[in-house]
């Protein structure tokens, strides 16, 4: 894994607005959150590499690329 890669950990409760491959745009939403004043987004623009579930924490590891 590159150092320049972001990883993100979110909850698993929802189910996620992204796929491996997708484009996305720094501040897109990446899961909408029911009754939650905010949504997790995306901290940088990039492409999402590999979404893993870690059963020990009940979250998703979401590793993104950045945008040449």
């Amino acid at each position: 894994m590159s150092e320049k890669q972001t990883i993100m950990r979110v909850s698993a409760t929802y189910p996620l607005m992204v796929e491996v491959g997708d484009t996305i745009r720094q501040g897109e939403i990446i899961q909408h959150v029911p009754d939650a004043a905010t949504s997790p987004t995306t901290p940088i623009s990039g492409t999402i590499q590999s979404i893993q579930f870690d059963p020990a924490s009940h979250e998703f590891i979401i590793v993104i690329a950045p945008a040449p």
